[in-house]
């Protein structure tokens, strides 16, 4: 009995299906490759340390969950066996998902990943600029990668002139960080103005090499400008946080160092019809410059500007030379007033030395009068002080008595027991009162 291919498919697909019951049954694994499709399904590896199975998980199972999926999340599901017929594949197709924790090769690719940036290792400030123009750039992926024909095809197409050099390095396995890392310093030394690092995608555990912590110091000290493509965009690396640039894919990397020949040749095309219209501008001026020269009448006639100014220098002189002789008549009457100020001077000199050898007479017969005046008045004055002192009084028998709080001149200002004393013309008597009578 011969029988197709399919129909064997087919009836495997049966027997699996309808003995192979996973119901209340939950599958721990770790996910690997998961690719996250535009239509919303899931399409993944669930994998151990001793097995791999693909796996699927539509939309409408999708919007069911409540954590983000990512690749090397180990998780529990749980669904039924299927097998793809058009490929003769066995799948498990996933009703739902549990979150188990992360796998092994995650873990460490976080510890990696925190231990490097406490480092400094993908601090900003240290990334180096992009250069204004790349004209030779230097390659490190595999020799035959599908990665390098992306790159040199979008080369080809951009700019074609682009001087490119190929640094051959394995991209996957235990041995790529090292061959990485001897090409990337290889390279660095020739002086390229750009340098990628391209490698198409594939899964978590084929761009792990990507993570290694030597590849990541390497680049961090290498002098030329370093730009990454690796995987997919949904794929990040270490190698992809420490480079100067990250573009998402390969091609992606190619166009950012590459310049678009069709723009360039726009630009350029722009620029000279604005550098010949400028040019005319500036033309146009310099023709309207020279017409307005040439027709001045100067240039026309050099000999009637020479008669001009030399007509403009002579009456200049003419008007000097009035200036000059109205300056002398000035001169002149200033030296005639100076003369006349020095005679009156001199006159009124003479006047004044007569008149003040007289004053001096004057002065000292005026001040003995104010001198004998001011005696007479001082004697006068002294007569009338002294028959007016009070120690004149004192001699004709009267006395002053006080106390502490002045002249006594009432009963009412001492009281009894108090101390006084009375002054006389020759002396002072000091007094206890004993009792005093009012009159």
């Amino acid at each position: 009995m011969v029988v197709s291919i399919s129909s064997v498919i087919a009836r495997i697909k049966n027997v699996l299906t309808q003995t192979m019951d996973l119901d209340g049954i939950w599958i721990q694994g770790e996910i690997s490759n998961l690719t996250k499709h535009r239509s919303g399904h899931y399409y993944f590896s669930l994998k151990d340390k001793s097995g791999e199975m693909s796996c699927v998980m539509f939309s409408s199972y999708v919007s069911r969950l409540n954590f983000n999926v990512q690749e090397g999340m180990r998780v529990l599901v749980s669904g039924s066996i299927n097998v793809y017929e058009q490929r003769g594949s066995l799948q498990l197709v996933i009703r739902q998902m549990r979150q188990d924790g992360l796998g092994d090769l995650y873990l460490e690719f976080e510890k990696r990943k925190q231990d490097l940036l406490k480092a400094g290792y993908f601090d900003v400030g240290h990334k180096k600029t992009k250069p204004d123009y790349i004209e030779n750039i230097g390659i490190i992926t595999g020799a035959s990668a599908a990665a390098l024909q992306d790159v040199l095809s979008t080369i080809q197409r951009r700019w074609p002139m682009m001087k490119v050099h190929l640094y051959p390095s394995l991209v996957q396995g235990n041995s790529a960080p090292n061959s990485m890392i001897q090409s990337l310093l290889k390279a660095d030394k020739m002086h390229h103005d750009a340098l990628l690092i391209v490698r198409g995608g594939g899964s978590f555990e084929d761009l792990f090499c990507f993570n290694d912590v030597e590849l990541v110091k390497t680049i961090y000290d290498l002098n030329t400008y370093i730009v990454s493509g690796v995987g997919h965009e949904v794929d990040t690396t270490l190698c992809d946080l420490v480079c100067d640039h990250r573009s998402v894919t390969p091609t992606a990397a190619a166009q950012w160092v590459s310049l678009d020949q069709y723009e360039v040749s726009q630009k350029i095309l722009k620029n000279q019809t604005l550098l010949i219209n400028e040019i005319k501008h500036i033309f146009n001026t310099y023709v309207s410059q020279f017409n307005i020269y040439k027709n001045h009448p100067y240039l026309k006639d050099p000999k009637s500007f020479i008669v001009d100014k030399q007509l403009k220098l002579d009456a200049y002189c003419t008007q000097l030379e009035h200036a000059l002789s109205l300056q002398h008549q000035k001169l002149d009457v200033i030296q005639n007033y100076r003369m006349n100020l020095i005679s009156s001077m001199k006159h009124i000199f003479e006047n004044n030395k007569k008149h003040l050898m007289i004053y001096p007479e004057k002065i000292e017969g005026g001040m003995h009068s104010v001198l004998v005046h001011n005696q007479n008045l001082l004697q006068k004055n002294c007569a009338l002080l002294d028959a007016y002192s009070p120690l004149k009084i004192l001699s004709r028998g009267y006395s002053i008595t006080s106390n502490e709080n002045g002249v006594i001149k009432s009963i009412q200002d001492v009281q009894k027991e108090d101390i006084i004393q009375t002054r006389l013309q020759d002396g002072i008597i000091l007094s206890y009162v004993k009792d005093k009578k009012e009159e």
